[in-house]
């Protein structure tokens, strides 16, 4: 029961966010509609998922692949929400954006998950590297 709440509160999450940036932007074409990509950690293993569809159980339904496709249709230019599990490795949220530079789809938005509490904050990358003061 622990299992499908967790499960259908992942799924809220997601909708949620697809829900809001489509409700908050522009009306859209299909070329420009964001995408979620999602990391959540499950029996210590990250599953991940594209739109809600669970991707990387086998090739042909690889990342990578799936992201092609995506770019195919709607463009290089569509938003993506990168939504990842805070008990996920920060290796996780490398992996994913190597992929999207490999598709060359530059248009990102960083989230860190708690599925369990139900909070989400937003990770902001700074152009410029602050350094680190010394003692």
């Amino acid at each position: 029961m622990k299992r499908l709440a967790k499960r259908l509160f992942g799924l809220i999450v997601l909708c949620s966010v697809l829900v809001a940036s489509v409700c908050v932007a522009a009306p859209q074409t299909a070329e420009s509609k964001s995408v979620v990509l999602s990391v959540q950690m499950e029996h210590g293993k990250p599953l991940y998922r594209l739109n809600g569809k669970i991707v990387e159980d086998r090739r042909e339904n690889s990342l990578l692949n799936n992201l092609t496709r995506v770019a195919g249709e709607r463009g290089n230019e569509t938003p993506v929400f990168l939504i990842v599990d805070e008990r996920a490795p920060i290796t996780e949220i490398g992996k994913l954006q190597t992929a999207l530079d490999k598709i060359d789809m530059p248009n990102r938005r960083l989230f860190i998950a708690d599925f369990v509490d139900g909070s989400i904050k937003e990770i902001h990358w700074d152009q410029k590297a602050v350094p680190i003061p010394k003692v």
